[in-house]
């Protein structure tokens, strides 16, 4: 399951939309923002200038603290905000 993979535990329950007219009957009302933001240390800099391949990019990233768009959609997932399909169907398709 995704959201085991990314978070590293299987919640004993997720929430799940139950739909409306407002909603078109998809359980989702409005929309809510899954992000990344990679702000460039004085590192990433410098790897960025070396010519780094993404992978070494990504690795000083996350050890830097950047959160990635899967587990950001799950720690919506976590908070009640979104469901795992939801995530999947929309984060789970880019790259």
């Amino acid at each position: 399951m995704a959201f085991e993979a990314e978070m590293g535990y299987a919640p004993a329950r997720f929430h799940q939309g139950q739909g409306c007219n407002f909603c078109a009957d998809t359980g989702y009302r409005g929309r809510t923002g899954v992000f990344e933001v990679l702000a460039v240390s004085d590192a990433l800099r410098r790897l960025l200038i070396k010519g780094a391949s993404a992978d070494e990019i990504t690795a000083q990233a996350l050890a830097e603290g950047m959160i990635p768009m899967r587990r950001d959609g799950m720690l919506k997932v976590r908070e009640g905000i979104t469901t795992p399909r939801e995530v999947m169907r929309s984060v789970y398709t880019i790259r």
